[in-house]
């Protein structure tokens, strides 16, 4: 009798796992940056909101620092499944959903304020629909902060101060348009820079101040530092439509439910953190324009959004719109 009952139960645990039943769903999340980053730490917090809320029902596994490769790599992978999620800069994005490169025009939004209307409303709505029609599901936005340039030659005051400087960019045609406009030599390269900047391959990047902080650009000979808050650094957490498409109505809800805290999260975090890190970064040298000529940019830079059109166009006026 004992030898039946223990057979049973043998027997019911083999067909369980054989249905999935307790057999863990894994979710591989790709990353570019390193564990400092905000997107590190909103993978890491999601992490931590499902295993509560759904204990060792899911393997989720954080891959930073390029492990899974740069950003476009990744997004690739995301797109045909192969790896199921990523929090990424919309820079990227662009290739994938043309109409993304709207949150990328110079000096559309003025303060997070702003940016969180358009994109907890109807312009994140519509960007999710779009999303969607590429094959991912945009999760929630998140952001890095505000975009502002580094160098190693001199301060920067004025577009002038820019001609001919080699300035990273991300891979994207709207960086390359804007840094081009303003009258700088554009180079695009997937991240990390560090040994390029300390090799002089390139003179300066552009970047916010959590990513210019956690990456210590400062000790790869980036001395200058201005304020020029030229575009909101939008950050994505993506995943694979199919996958999320599979997961029992339940657990979805769980997911985008802990996507949605963990971004939030990561919002507080950067906002939190960014006077802290910029007197930091005076502290270790570097020299901070505070007022750049902001005017004068935003004229070198109109171009790049009367140039826009289509759907992009409608975004950006849906954005102009919604701002005071």
């Amino acid at each position: 009798m004992r030898f039946r009952m223990v057979m049973i139960v043998v027997v019911s645990y083999l067909l369980c796992v054989a249905n999935g039943v307790w057999a863990q769903t894994q979710i591989n999340i790709g990353i570019v940056v390193g564990p400092d980053f905000v997107h590190t730490k909103a993978a890491i917090w999601f992490k931590e909101a499902v295993d509560k809320a759904l204990p060792g029902k899911y393997d989720i596994i954080v891959h930073n620092s390029g492990e899974l490769g740069s950003e476009t790599q990744v997004l690739q992978q995301v797109q045909v499944g192969t790896t199921q999620m990523s929090i990424c800069t919309t820079g990227p994005i662009e290739s994938f959903v043309p109409e993304v490169k709207a949150l990328e025009m110079p000096f559309l939004f003025t303060s997070y304020e702003e940016a969180d209307k358009a994109l907890d409303g109807p312009v994140g709505q519509e960007l999710s629909r779009r999303f969607e029609k590429a094959g991912f599901v945009a999760l929630h936005f998140l952001d890095n902060g505000f975009r502002n340039v580094t160098n190693s030659k001199h301060p920067i005051f004025t577009p002038a101060d820019c001609k001919g400087l080699k300035i990273r960019t991300m891979e994207s045609p709207t960086h390359l348009a804007i840094w081009r406009a303003i009258g700088a030599n554009p180079t695009p390269m997937a991240w990390p820079i560090f040994t390029a900047l300390q090799q002089g391959v390139i003179d300066g990047q552009e970047n916010p101040i959590a990513v210019i902080y956690a990456a210590k650009l400062y000790e790869a000979g980036q001395k200058y530092l201005s304020l020029t808050r030229h575009v909101y650094s939008a950050l994505v957490f993506i995943a694979n439509k199919p996958f999320m498409d599979r997961l029992p109505p339940g657990d979805r809800k769980v997911i985008m439910e802990a996507a949605r805290t963990a971004s939030l999260k990561g919002r507080a975090f950067i906002r939190d953190s960014e006077a802290k890190q910029l007197a930091e970064l005076k502290a270790e040298g570097m020299q901070v324009v505070e007022h750049p000529d902001i005017a004068a940019f935003r004229k070198a830079t109109k171009p790049v959004i009367d140039a826009t059109s289509g759907e992009t166009r409608k975004i950006v006026e849906t954005i102009q719109k919604l701002s005071p």
